[in-house]
C-alpha cells in the first residue's frame, strides 16, 4: 500500500478514536442575562454549552422538562423547542417564573455501540437554584425521575445521594466540577452518599450514572446493557437557613 495513503488511513483512524471518546450528556442551563439566548436552555454536549448538537434529534419532541418552584412544586411536564444559531443546536423552554427552582429534564437517547457492547442509554438533567437551607430540603429530590443526585445541607458541607427509584445506589462514581479549576472524583458509600466541602462561591456541576447488565431490544435494535446518565448543575453555596 502507498505510503501516503497508509497514513491518511492512519490519521482518520485515530481522528475516529478520538471523536469517540467525547462523552455527551444532557445538561441545563438557565440564562436570564444574554438577550439572544435568554431562556432555559438544555443541550447534548460535553459541557453545560451550546454545540453543533448533532445528537439532538433522539431528544426533540421526545423529552420531558419539569420546572419546579416552592409554589409549583410538581408541574406538568413540557416540550422543548429546537434552537438554532449558526451551526450551534440546542432545546430550550421558558424561563423558571421563580429566583428559586428546579429544572428537571428526561430523554431516551436509543442504543449506541461502544465497541462491540451495545448500550440503551437515558439521560437525566437538573439545574437548581435555591438560595437557602428550606428551598433546598423542598425542591432537591425530583421524584418524577428514575436516576436522581439529591443535595442536603450538611453544616460547612454539601451531601449529595446518588438514588435509583428512590433507592441509594453504593459504589457509583461522581465526578464533580467547581470554580477556580476544581475537579473531584467521589464514590458513593453504602448509603449512596458523598460529601464534598461548600465552595464559598460559584457553580458546581456534578455526573453520575448506574448501570444494569439487562439485554433486549428498542426499535430493533439489540442492546446488552442498559445505562442511566444523570448531571446536576447548582450553586456552590446558599445562604444559609
Amino acid at each position: 500500500m502507498n505510503r501516503f495513503i497508509s497514513r491518511v488511513l492512519l490519521a482518520s483512524a485515530c481522528l475516529c478514536i478520538a471523536a469517540s471518546a467525547h462523552a455527551h450528556y444532557l445538561w441545563i442551563s438557565v440564562d436570564r442575562n444574554r438577550e439572544a439566548k435568554t431562556g432555559t436552555n438544555i443541550y447534548f454536549e460535553e459541557a453545560p454549552q451550546a454545540g453543533d448538537g448533532f445528537y439532538l434529534d433522539h431528544f426533540l419532541g421526545k423529552s420531558s422538562v419539569w420546572i419546579r418552584t416552592i409554589k409549583d412544586p410538581a408541574p406538568d411536564p413540557v416540550q422543548a423547542e429546537e434552537i438554532q444559531d449558526g451551526d450551534q443546536r440546542w432545546m430550550r423552554v421558558a424561563l423558571p417564573a421563580a429566583n428559586e427552582y428546579s429544572v428537571d429534564a428526561y430523554g431516551k437517547f436509543g442504543v449506541y455501540e461502544y465497541g462491540q457492547t451495545k448500550v440503551l442509554l437515558h439521560y437525566y438533567a437538573r439545574n437548581l437554584s435555591v438560595n437557602s437551607h428550606d428551598a433546598m430540603h423542598e425542591l432537591g429530590r425530583a421524584e418524577q425521575m428514575d436516576l436522581d443526585l439529591v443535595p442536603h445541607d450538611v453544616g460547612e458541607q454539601i451531601e449529595f445521594t446518588l438514588l435509583w427509584k428512590g433507592k441509594p445506589v453504593a459504589d457509583r462514581m461522581v465526578f464533580i466540577r467547581g470554580p477556580q479549576g476544581f475537579r473531584k472524583n467521589i464514590e458513593t458509600d453504602a448509603e449512596g452518599r458523598i460529601e464534598l466541602e461548600r465552595p464559598s462561591s460559584g457553580t458546581l456541576t456534578l455526573r453520575s450514572s448506574v448501570e444494569f447488565p439487562t439485554p433486549g431490544q428498542e426499535n430493533g435494535q439489540a442492546y446488552e446493557l442498559v445505562r442511566h446518565n444523570i448531571t446536576l448543575v447548582m450553586p456552590g453555596s446558599t445562604q444559609g437557613p
